[in-house]
């Protein structure tokens, strides 16, 4: 991930042109009293009277040029709200404005939270982030018996345990299990990378920490996070559940990538994987928690978290590239980096069907800023864009380029390189066998059993777990079938019996997981 542009892979996602022209006007920015700040390499200093103007132009010129629908930027330095403005509509149809205590979904910034959570936890001494997740749960188990025994928080929480990218995300997303179906299942997932010597970023590594820390002060993650966090934090408007972002009356629509008018999806219900991804909050509050980040745990005078093991989590726990004063790292539930000696830790967040956000701390210079946006991808752009922007202004004096185009550039780079190929018929296909020599059931250890059906002369597929919506196949070429609507195929295994002994779906073929299923009671 660069640091031009941050945003996470989305799976079965076309390349698509962003959207641009929005003419939706931002609110004024609020009147806050401006720290002094300096901005290094230039002639003079300079203060927020000169900062301030010059970032609020670029932020309103990104927001108009974007097509988002709604967002809030807000600054800190030293302990104060420099900048805090509101931009758009938190709905598209009603055209009411975001306003500073509308809530948006923070997607991943909520493993930053986690993250916070824990290191309180640390702090006080009841937990160390090198206690083993086994010594809390010991009914917790992965595929490997030394990782099982060994990894710790500190592990998970920066994403070097070994556990696939993504890995169990589609238990939850296309599979719809529950919370603790997906931590049965973990030991049938496959460890891809070496313990404690690879990185790959992991959802469901982020919820084992969370629950597991839970688990220690005999609390639920969502009371125990609001208890800690939200709560000595005055972070009154935040919440880790899904029912409290719906039920507010002042919270944001989701707008996913699509071309045209903007048309609201369903808001994403992410309590399964809550402490990675579960949190909702508003920008009003989103201040709070910066000032906490950037001021060392500490808010209002009051040590919230202990200023020590809250640095520990912002410091690298993996290096994921060096280069003399430049490096990229993990810390626990953040990204680090280094600019020219200059540390900057910060976390993006994400969901396809309509959020994008950021969080970036400058810890030395006690500053952060936080993007909130309603809108995926085009949020991705600006809100990185934004962060890029402020760091090059306040260090520099000025904007040096264009972040936006760079963003938008490196954007439509990545959806080109995840454009699904459609498998070609072949141009002498084989006929296939009477449809019922493929039905029955199929069962994969990690994935759970499908039902493969003929209706009206067509196979359809029901997937394992709780989703309710099968796939349709038509001929591909012999055993061999493509589904409808993804092009992907599905092989069926010929045996010498009435039936097909096996199948193999390219769709749920992924790193620690294979998509080769046997039929069900062989």
């Amino acid at each position: 991930m660069s640091a031009t542009l941050r945003f996470l892979p989305v799976f079965l996602v076309l390349a698509a042109v962003l959207a641009a022209g929005c003419t939706q006007q931002g609110s004024a920015p609020q009147q806050v009293t401006a720290p002094a700040i300096t901005p290094a390499g230039a002639g003079q200093a300079a203060d927020a009277s000169q900062l301030i103007p010059q970032f609020d132009a670029y932020a309103e010129k990104t927001f108009n040029q974007s097509g988002v629908v709604g967002m809030a930027v807000a600054i800190v330095k030293d302990d104060k709200v420099v900048y805090l403005r509101t931009f758009g509509v938190k709905n598209a149809t009603t055209k009411e404005p975001v306003g500073p205590d509308t809530r948006f979904q923070l997607a991943s910034i909520s493993k930053s939270v986690t993250g916070t959570m824990i290191a309180e936890m640390v702090g006080n001494g009841e937990l160390s982030w090198d206690d083993t997740i086994v010594s809390v749960n010991p009914a917790f188990r992965l595929s490997d018996p030394y990782v099982t025994e060994h990894v710790t928080f500190r592990d998970l929480m920066s994403h070097r345990s070994g556990l696939p990218e993504y890995g169990a995300d589609d238990l939850q997303n296309d599979l719809k299990y529950s919370r603790q179906e997906i931590m049965d299942r973990l030991p049938y997932l496959g460890l891809t990378g070496a313990f404690r010597s690879s990185y790959a970023y992991s959802n469901i590594g982020i919820t084992i920490t969370g629950v597991t820390a839970a688990m220690k002060a005999k609390k639920t993650y969502e009371d125990l996070v609001a208890e800690r966090i939200f709560t000595p934090a005055g972070m009154y408007n935040t919440s880790a559940r899904f029912r409290d972002f719906i039920a507010s009356p002042d919270r944001v629509e989701l707008y996913p990538m699509q071309e045209g008018t903007p048309v609201a999806g369903p808001p994403v219900d992410d309590d399964i994987n809550s402490p990675a991804g579960g949190v909702s909050s508003t920008i009003n509050d989103m201040v709070r928690y910066a000032r906490l980040q950037a001021n060392g745990g500490s808010l209002d005078g009051k040590q919230v978290v202990n200023a020590s093991t809250l640095r520990e989590s912002h410091s690298p726990q993996y290096i994921k590239s060096y280069s003399g004063a430049a490096m990229t790292g993990s810390g626990m539930g953040w990204n680090t980096f280094l600019d020219g000696g200059r540390s900057r830790i910060e976390k993006d967040g994400m969901f396809s069907q309509g959020t994008a956000t950021i969080i970036t701390v400058w810890p030395e210079e006690k500053m952060a800023l936080v993007v909130l946006t309603n809108k995926f991808p085009e949020g991705n752009v600006v809100a990185g864009s934004l962060s890029n922007a402020w760091n090059n202004l306040y260090y520099n004096g000025r904007i040096g380029k264009d972040w936006y185009a760079v963003a938008q550039q490196e954007l439509q780079a990545f959806f080109d390189s995840m454009a699904h190929e459609t498998q070609q018929k072949p141009v002498n296909p084989q006929p296939h066998r009477d449809l019922k020599y493929y039905t029955g059931s199929y069962t994969k250890d990690y994935y759970g059993t499908a039902r493969v059906v003929e209706e009206s002369g067509i196979l359809q597929v029901y997937p394992p777990g709780h989703s309710t919506t099968p796939f349709a196949l038509e001929p591909y070429d012999g055993d061999a079938f493509r589904e409808e609507i993804s092009g992907v195929l599905v092989k069926f295994s010929a045996g010498t019996g009435a039936n097909a002994t096996g199948v193999w779906f390219t769709r749920y073929e992924a790193p620690g997981r294979s998509g080769a299923f046997i039929r069900a009671g062989m």
